[in-house]
């Protein structure tokens, strides 16, 4: 197919583009202000943030779009709005204009805080809180989506991306990523206040440790998209693993990588340490309380790409190059 692809230059979108060249589509990028690296991708200029997405040079030929643009930001700002609803709004009309069908990548969190049970591709509102402006922008996004009968639609819901499977766990820039950082600063401000050395100190911080957070190697989720755009499917799925880490291992590969004690705490009243800890973390705490079962079963049908359970070794290796190496060289980082 000939395609259409924005927000090639992002953490998902870099290692898509390679994907569906590799299917053997024709893929055209449009760039806003960093082209893709990736060879054989034709680029054009534009902006999803405005009608037709700003394209003033001719438009080639296009058999799909694939929405990958997007902004990953917990805070309610003006630009979250207009990266993540109104462009939508602009994908959607683009594709009815051109009678194309729309692949748009949404997030599985568009669940909010549910967490009983199943949370099936057909659920989209049962009543759920946002945790945050994303989740509230990516479901409004859907929301536009499905309002329109017209479109040929396909919403493809990702959930937390971490390293790459391949090359030992090296990590995009995502939200598991914030509370690495969150614990790592917390323990250096320990060891400022109170004029120590390096120290393993004990954060405490409330959740679930029997609960599980969703991560998938951003490469396996490429892959599996791809799978699905090849396959020119119609409906929505979830591109999630399907044996998610305990946050309770998440906690100790986060321990090890920064040099403290990370402990998840039903219920906890955390200490004016903790305090300062959530604080930098704040984005990230809600996610420590568990989640649903995120359907993935009709993705399969069009997928060899599995997720394999991430071993303890994989989430150590992603955090600590995170942090920029070992335990060791983390906790002499300024």
């Amino acid at each position: 197919m000939r395609l259409l692809v924005t927000g090639g230059s992002g953490t998902l979108g870099s290692y898509l583009l390679p994907e569906l060249v590799k299917d053997g589509h024709q893929v055209t990028a449009l760039v806003h202000r960093t082209p893709p690296s990736q060879d054989g991708i034709d680029c054009i200029r534009g902006d999803v943030t405005l009608p037709w997405f700003g394209i003033e040079s001719p438009l080639p030929r296009v058999d799909a779009i694939i929405h990958c643009a997007g902004i990953v930001s917990f805070r309610d700002r003006p630009e979250l709005h207009q990266g993540n609803v109104v462009a939508v709004e602009y994908a959607t009309n683009l594709s009815v204009d051109l009678s194309i069908p729309l692949f748009h990548i949404s997030t599985a969190y568009v669940c909010g805080d549910y967490r009983a049970e199943v949370w099936g591709p057909n659920d989209l509102s049962r009543c759920q809180n946002f945790r945050n402006a994303y989740e509230k922008s990516k479901f409004t996004a859907e929301c536009i989506i499905r309002s329109k009968p017209e479109v040929q639609y396909t919403i493809i819901r990702p959930s937390i991306l971490v390293g790459d499977s391949k090359v030992g766990g090296i990590p995009p820039l995502s939200g598991l990523y914030v509370a690495v950082r969150a614990c790592y600063l917390g323990k250096r401000w320990l060891e400022h206040k109170m004029g120590l050395p390096p120290i393993e100190p004990h954060i405490r911080l409330p959740g679930d440790p029997e609960a599980t957070l969703n991560l998938i190697p951003v490469d396996i989720a490429a892959r599996q998209i791809a799978d699905l755009v090849k396959a020119n499917v119609r409906g929505t799925f979830y591109v999630t693993n399907e044996r998610p880490p305990l946050l309770k291992d998440i906690a100790a590969a986060v321990s090890r990588a920064v040099g403290a004690r990370v402990e998840l705490v039903p219920g906890l009243e955390p200490n004016p340490a903790e305090r300062i800890v959530l604080k930098l973390m704040r984005d990230i705490a809600p996610y420590m309380s568990g989640e649903p079962s995120f359907d993935n079963s009709a993705t399969w049908a069009f997928t060899d790409a599995r997720c394999d359970r991430l071993t303890i070794e994989f989430i150590d290796t992603t955090m600590r190059k995170f942090l920029g190496g070992t335990k060791d060289a983390a906790a002499q980082r300024p």
